[in-house]
């Protein structure tokens, strides 16, 4: 370790304790990766601030020996994402902010610091009969919530509460130069945190779905819903795709169920094979009798489709807090390859065709080298997230790298070709969308970075930013 770096381990100890800062070669290796197939540089030195000054005080050290800084949450990415891009870099662990800061009945909202999960966040809020509609992203209960907001996360609640951003009424962050401040209606002095509009421009959405690379988020205010009543899950059988869409079109358009999807069983059975596309979806509700009279539009839905009634396994499966006993996010064999991209539903069908003449392009390499492909979609607001995976065996690196070849190529052809719009873009996809972007667009980011982060330390190499 070099003599400068000593110096700046010795600061930072004096800023978190000595307790709180490893440079250990084994502790620092685990940083250097995420949920994904890539891997990133190996940090030279791991921090775990616990407050948002001692944050500040790091962004600050930062800066002063230009060291380049990533924050991290539960590494829960499958994209690269929390990991040095950079070498010579320090990984920030905010999972020791893990707070409930205010719970507001008053203004049905919830205050957290940003290295909570979802699983403690819920576990809490359900005890006081409120949650906060969405729920958490697809890796799970264990997800944090800075890290949900830092990529506008989807997934449980999705279809009737839209996405992390959509929940999030004003958040607390420390820019890059250690400065603090408060988005949303905290922003004024007296105000209380209660709604995100109403005092100029957006600056919460600023930093929603910015990937980390305009601050990091140290508190975030959440909205609140009460618990439901009645809770119920629903699968309908199709035989062919256009009916498929058709009648997930029109459930979608309801903007009831909490969770809505659905599957091509052609590679993984999930229910009776005569139907080769399943969807299914989760309905909470208020009451018996509203709960009743929502699933019956849906069964109507389906009924005037030609869908079958199927019962409510696979939804329950799916959104019932059972998927990964059955589909675990590392992959059934090992790693695992996916995006997760929002189009309308009616592109829908000419992605599932490009993924299955992916498919049939490399048929006999897929089966070779043992690959696991899945189609898998859900609901988010108006939109369909489409989650085609590539699960990859870990013990042979010839799998490996033929699944990481696939897993890009399609990729490309997502971002280039068909212009899908991704929630988690990371260093693997966040590449494609900056080549893909407007100049003007990608002129105007530039520019809030390098206002933002003048010494460009923050997350640098994320959106092919330094």
């Amino acid at each position: 370790m070099s003599l400068d770096i000593k110096v700046v381990v010795k600061s930072l100890e004096n800023i978190v304790g000595p307790e709180y800062v490893a440079t250990e070669r084994e502790i620092c290796y685990v940083y250097s990766q995420d949920c994904s197939i890539e891997k990133g540089y190996i940090p030279d030195i791991i921090i775990r601030p616990n407050t948002t000054e001692e944050v500040s005080e790091v962004m600050k050290l930062a800066n002063e020996y230009k060291v380049p800084i990533y924050p991290r949450g539960a590494a829960a990415s499958l994209v690269l994402m929390g990991v040095p891009l950079k070498p010579h870099s320090l990984v920030m662990d905010l999972t020791r902010m893990n707070r409930i800061v205010e719970f507001d009945e008053e203004s049905m909202s919830v205050t957290v610091e940003t290295g909570i999960t979802w699983g403690e966040l819920e576990l809490a809020l359900k005890e006081k009969g409120w949650y906060t509609g969405f729920i958490g992203p697809g890796p799970g209960y264990s997800s944090t919530i800075g890290g949900a907001i830092s990529v506008c996360s989807v997934y449980y609640g999705s279809a009737k509460y839209g996405t992390a951003a959509d929940i999030t009424l004003g958040l607390e962050v420390v820019l890059p130069t250690g400065e603090i401040i408060r988005t949303g209606s905290a922003a004024l002095e007296k105000a209380k945190r209660h709604t995100r509009y109403g005092i100029g421009f957006d600056a919460t959405g600023l930093f929603c779905g910015d990937q980390g690379i305009l601050g990091v988020k140290t508190q975030a205010t959440l909205k609140l819903f009460p618990l439901p009543k009645a809770i119920g899950f629903f699968t309908f059988g199709y035989e062919d795709l256009d009916t498929c869409h058709k009648a997930l079109y029109q459930m979608a358009a309801l903007h009831i169920a909490s969770d809505l999807g659905y599957v091509d069983q052609i590679k993984v059975p999930m229910g009776p094979r005569k139907y080769r596309y399943l969807i299914h979806g989760k309905i909470e509700s208020h009451s018996d009798e509203e709960f009743t009279a929502q699933m019956n539009l849906f069964k109507e839905i389906a009924k005037k489709t030609n869908g079958e009634d199927l019962g409510p396994s696979l939804g329950k499966l799916l959104f019932g807090d059972m998927v990964y006993e059955y589909f675990p996010m590392a992959g059934a064999f090992g790693n695992y390859g996916a995006t997760c991209n929002k189009v309308p539903i009616a592109q829908a069908k000419v992605l599932h065709e490009k993924f299955m003449a992916l498919q049939e392009k490399y048929e006999e390499e897929i089966k070779k080298y043992n690959i696991l492909t899945v189609w898998y979609t859900f609901i988010s607001g108006s939109c369909i997230d489409i989650l085609p995976q590539f699960q990859i065996p870990v013990d042979n690196p010839e799998s490996l790298e033929f699944g990481r070849k696939i897993w890009k190529e399609f990729i490309d052809k997502e971002v280039r070709e068909e212009g899908c719009i991704h929630y988690w873009l990371g260093k693997v996809i966040g590449d494609r969308v900056a080549e893909c972007y407007q100049p003007s667009y990608y002129e105007f980011v530039k520019r809030i970075k390098s206002a933002l982060d003048p010494n460009r330390i923050l997350n640098p190499g994320l959106l092919k930013l330094w």
